[in-house]
Formats: structure tokens, sequence, C-alpha cells
């Protein structure tokens, strides 16, 4: 069909007509530019939040210049998401965001005409700024300030300063510090700046609770200590949860368990001798004999004074002596034992297990099944031997079959990556269908009624007679014949309905 066709169709609508096609067309354009612009619309994704005001002057500076759209919500700072981590990359390698703090790049700049009173004041602050952003790296930290007290050096007194610190955190919604994560906290301040010792250190909160004050420093060992033993029940549930639920199906056990840990450290040390295994180690002899002869006579005190003669020769005696000394050295065998038992054998473990039972779909209702006594019974021989179960330390395990009712059912691990891609695909999918359906049900009904012929209004067969018109026009005509046909049909029909009229018809033509 020609375009001047279609323009004499349009013309020959009525006001009314004309007015709902021009309506027609112009909510078509308008979805079809809607849907283009949702589909080229920029994702914006989060490139920072929670920012000092500095630092997001600085970041929105940056975004200028480098041309960047971005939007700003409060103090969280969006740009398309396509370009987020290469902004973070290309912004950190210019030291931005610095955190609102400053590190040892104020030492970046040379100022000649510096004194050692703002040198040794630049250091601690530099010190400082460090010492925040190392914090700020916990995921616990939403912000930190670290205050550093170093007294200065002097030579007139024999009395020493030391240094001392203090910490404020402020914890992120919902989070807290263990008491290790304290700990190590103190030590990484201590360990930071010389002569600091942990005791020196004060840790406070937002809320001005004391985390950590200085006397608390030898005590965080009770911390951990308590730490070490939610770890160890930790460990045992996780275990026996993981073999429970790969019987039962997943989320259809619930363990819970608790330990008695002894942190006693104990060092013995034995010696034990054994007398049956004597055994000579040194031996030695010593052997003495003397001879001699003795004077005879009669003994007495005349032959003893000065100047009498002494006893004659033939009265002498022969005498010989002997000694004889033996020492023997023995060795006696000797056991020394040093044994040395450390902290936190377990003195007795708890375990409490609930295990739900099965469910079967009964028309529209779900009936519970509870766990028969030999699965019962099974689970529990598995539960103890996860554990060692030992009776002698009074261990007690209790598995018990209960109703989960309203238990929250755990999403997949995949979710979130399904949700990412549906949302893309609908992302082009859905232009495409509205588009399609625009195409059918509006634009080709639409076209198809440009394309139709108008209804034009049946000639007279000669002036003057409408009656006739009027017969001719009811009579439809027939597709499958051609206009001579149509036109003897139609007047042969006329002649029968009314012959005298139809005679006065041809009188007509015959007068002309």
């Amino acid at each position: 069909m020609a375009l001047s066709d279609i323009a004499e169709n349009i013309k020959n609508w009525s006001t009314k007509k004309k007015v709902a096609a021009v309506t027609i067309v112009a909510l078509t354009v308008a979805m079809i530019l809607t849907a283009m612009l949702w589909s080229q619309k920029e994702d914006y994704q989060v490139l920072f939040s929670n920012l000092t005001p500095e630092d997001s002057g600085q970041v929105i500076g940056k975004l200028k210049e480098l041309k960047v759209p971005y939007k700003v919500e409060g103090n969280v700072i969006y740009v398309p998401q396509k370009r987020v981590y290469e902004l973070r990359l290309e912004l950190a390698s210019m030291g931005i965001p610095q955190g609102g703090v400053i590190g040892f790049e104020i030492f970046d700049k040379t100022n000649f005409g510096i004194t050692e009173f703002v040198q040794r004041l630049n250091y601690i602050r530099a010190i400082q700024g460090e010492l925040t952003r190392t914090i700020r790296q916990l995921n616990e930290v939403e912000t930190a300030r670290v205050h550093i007290a170093i007294p200065e050096k002097t030579i007139f007194t024999d009395k020493e300063h030391k240094p001392t610190a203090s910490v404020v955190l402020k914890l992120k919604p919902g989070r807290s510090l263990s008491q290790a994560q304290v700990g190590g906290i103190l030590h990484l301040v201590s360990s930071s700046v010389e002569g600091l010792q942990p005791q020196a250190i004060t840790i406070m909160d937002s809320l001005g609770n004391l985390l950590a004050r200085p006397s608390d420093a030898d005590s965080l060992m009770d911390g951990k200590m308590i730490e070490y033993q939610r770890f160890v029940d930790k460990g045992f549930e996780q275990k026996i949860q993981s073999m429970l639920e790969g019987i039962v199906g997943k989320g259809k056990a619930i363990v819970r368990v608790t330990t008695r840990l002894d942190f006693k450290k104990i060092e013995t040390t034995e010696e034990k001798f054994d007398p049956d295994s004597a055994t000579a180690r040194t031996q030695q002899k010593t052997t003495e004999q003397t001879t001699g002869t003795t004077p005879g006579g009669i003994p007495g005190v005349l032959s003893n004074q000065p100047g009498q003669p002494g006893a004659s020769a033939g009265s002498a005696g022969q005498v010989v002596s002997q000694k004889q000394v033996e020492t023997t050295n023995f060795e006696i065998s000797r056991t020394l034992n040093r044994i040395s038992q450390p902290g936190g054998e377990i003195r007795s473990i708890s375990v409490a297990v609930l295990v739900d039972g099965t469910y079967k779909k009964d028309k529209d209702k779900k009936v519970y099944t509870p766990r028969t006594e030999e699965e019962m019974k099974k689970y529990s021989d598995v539960v103890k031997a996860a554990i060692g179960f030992n009776p002698q330390r009074g261990d007690q395990v209790i598995v018990d079959n209960v109703a989960f009712e309203g238990a929250p059912e755990e999403l997949p691990a995949d979710k979130i990556d399904i949700i990412a891609i549906a949302t893309t695909v609908l992302k082009y999918l859905v232009p495409l269908i509205v588009t399609l359906l625009l195409i059918m049900f509006v634009i080709k009904p639409l076209l198809d009624t440009l394309k139709a012929q108008p209804k034009r209004e049946p000639t007279p067969l000669y002036p003057g007679e409408p009656a006739f018109a009027a017969a001719a026009a009811q009579k439809q005509p027939e597709p499958e014949l051609s206009p001579e046909e149509l036109m003897k049909e139609e007047v042969l029909a006329l002649v029968k309905k009314d012959p005298r009229q139809a005679a006065q018809i041809i009188r007509g033509w015959m007068a002309e």
C-alpha cells in the first residue's frame, strides 16, 4: 500500500480514532525510550564510606580531576560500578584517603628552619598516625585514636619517666573485641614506641568503657585462657555437627559442647635409687708391717732412771706388727626424671545434641516422624567416639530428638551469585520483552488498521434514485464474483422484488 493511501485512510478516521492513535504512538515511544534508558542506566557502587571531611574533600577533588561521575549521599561516595576497583587502586597510589591522620609522610617535605622541639612533635604525630592506621585494619574497629606521651630526656635528674599511651576505639555496630585482640593492641602499641611497656597503656571504647587499664596488663592471661576454652569448645562443636549433618541432613542437628580445662602447669623432678643394683666403683687396699725388739730385765723405775744399766741383751724379745686397710666405694644406680606438664589439659567434656526428625507430606501438611531408638543410639555412639568419651573423668553425652519447628533454613552458598547473574540477565531481557510486546500488540494492530480500506457509501445507479442505491448497498458482494456478475445479480434481485419500479427505471434510461 502506498503512503498516499495510508494518508487518505488516516484523513477518513474520526476524531476519536485519531486521538487514540496519537496517544498509542506516544505511549509506545515513551515506553521504548524508558526501557532503553533503564537498560543503559549506569549502576553506582560504594567507593568509600565513613570518611572524614578532609578525606572526602580530597577524594571528590581527585574524581573531578579524573572526570569521573560520582554521587554523594551523606558520608558515602558512589561511582560507576565498573570503575570501583580501578579508582580505589588509583587513589591508593596517590595516598588517598589518609584516614584523617598523618603518618611518616610528614617528613617528606624538608624544612631547614624547623626546631628540634617541632621535629620531636612531628615524630610523635607520625607514630600516632601510623598506629591509628594499623589498628583500623581490624574488622571490628571503625575508627581509632592513639595518644602517646614521651617524656623529654634530661641529664639533670636521676628519676627516669617512662612513656605512656592511650587508645580510643570506635567499634562497628554489633561488634566487640576479644581479650586476645585487646592484648594484641597493647603489644602492638608497646612494641612501636621505645621504652613503652604494656602496663602503661590504657584502651577504652567510644562509650567510655575500659577495655584495658595499666593494672590489667598482667591479667590478660585469664582472658586468653577463656578464649582458648571457647576455641576448644567451638572445635568440638564443628567436628560433631559436621558428622551428624552428613547423616541427618543440613540444619538437622544442633550441638553444644562445654569443656573443663586445667590450666595448671606442673613440673616434677624425681630421683630414684636402686640398692639392689650396687656396683663397686673404686677399691683401695693398704698394708703396713713392722718388725723390732724389746729390752729385757725387770721392768720398773730403777731401770728407767738415768745412769742405771739397761737390761741385758740376752733378755730382749722379737716383736712383729702388721696393719691392713681396705676401702671399697660402691655406686648405687640412680634415676632422675624431670616431668613438665603444660596447662590446658581436658578434665571433662559435656556434650548436648538435638537431632531433628523426619517429615512426610500428607496432602497439604507435613507430618513429623521421630527418630528410632536404634538411630539415636548410633548418633550417641558417634558423638562419644568423636570426643574420646571417658566416664572416669566425668564426661557426659546427651542426644535428644526434637522437632525443629520454624527453624530457619540456610540459603545456598551460591545464592548471591545466582541473584547477581539473574539481575544482569533481566537487565537486558526485560527491555527486549517489552519491545516485542509493543510490536505484537500495539504497533502491528496499528499498522493493520492503517492498511485497511475505509468503507465508502455506495453510489446510486442513476441520479435521483436513492432507494435503488440503498437496496444495492444492503446486498454484500460475494468475493468470488466478478463486477459484471455482481451487477447482474443485483439487477435481477431488484426486478424480482419490485417489477414496477424496475420498469420505471428502464423508461428513464430510454427517455435519456
